[in-house]
């Protein structure tokens, strides 16, 4: 239960973005483990309750600042007693348990981490994929208690989701997060992409990047561009060139771990 111990917490924050960020994103999609799969009614109930109570506080604060649009969806929630431009200001002193909110990050920075890699190595958005999460007993226990909203979240495998205190024994054959202090994740490639395309693709794309920075590096090596061209457009070439130098570091890294784990599970 300790995304919604404290999902308040979390989603009034702050305002604009980030409410509607944690609540359309995280807390609805995390809030589907028990509103579908939880198989208490009373569960789904709570959960419910929460999500509706914590939407409209949002749209009280956002009200000022938003006043038609949060009007209008107010209007269209149950048990409205009165407009929402006349209904009481949400209370500011709730109770806040710190340690459970430091939780709920972490299980947040989890997700991002995964979802980031499954973005970087173009997995394909439905595929599910294994994980192996590490951490200590404490951080263990509470992640492992929110395992279908990890998987809801990170589109991952229920069935292939593995917690230990250690790296797995294909650890070198995975890419290795570090999502926060104390929570690792640990993704196998093979289970992610075609090891041997996804080697052709990066291969190629290397190429390419390397013949657009060589283009720009004979630019700034030419004196008459340097004399003549603004310092702007000078500044401009410099610092996409370094960009494409990091952009290159990074792929080559990419591959040499990819071709290491080719040798490996040879």
């Amino acid at each position: 239960m300790l995304s919604l111990r404290v999902i308040t917490n979390i989603s009034l924050g702050t305002l604009g973005e980030k409410y509607m960020i944690s609540f359309g994103v995280i807390l609805l999609t995390a809030s589907k483990a028990r509103i579908y799969h939880s198989g208490d009614d009373s569960v789904a109930l709570v959960t419910q309750t929460v999500l509706l109570y914590v939407f409209k506080n949002i749209l009280k604060l956002l009200h000022p600042f938003m006043p038609f649009v949060t009007e209008e969806l107010w209007q269209a929630l149950p048990n409205r007693k009165e407009a929402l431009i006349i209904s009481s200001w949400p209370q500011t002193s709730l109770p806040r348990s710190t340690h459970l909110v430091k939780r709920f990050e972490n299980l947040q920075a989890l997700t991002r981490a995964i979802r980031n890699a499954r973005a970087e190595y173009s997995v394909e958005p439905a595929k599910r994929i294994t994980a192996s999460i590490v951490g200590s007993e404490e951080v263990i226990q509470y992640i492992s208690e929110e395992k279908e909203v990890l998987a809801l979240l990170s589109k991952l495998d229920l069935d292939n989701i593995h917690f230990a205190d250690s790296p797995p024994e294909d650890a070198k054959q995975s890419v290795h997060l570090t999502a926060s202090e104390g929570v690792e994740a640990y993704l196998p490639l093979a289970d992610m992409v075609d090891i041997s395309a996804e080697v052709q693709r990066l291969t190629k794309r290397l190429s390419k990047m390397q013949t657009e920075y060589e283009g720009l590096k004979a630019r700034l090596n030419s004196p008459k561009f340097i004399e003549k061209a603004p310092k702007d457009a000078v500044r401009g070439v410099q610092e996409k060139a370094a960009e494409a130098e990091q952009k290159i570091n990074l792929t080559k890294n990419r591959l040499a771990f990819l071709k290491s784990t080719v040798m490996l599970s040879q």
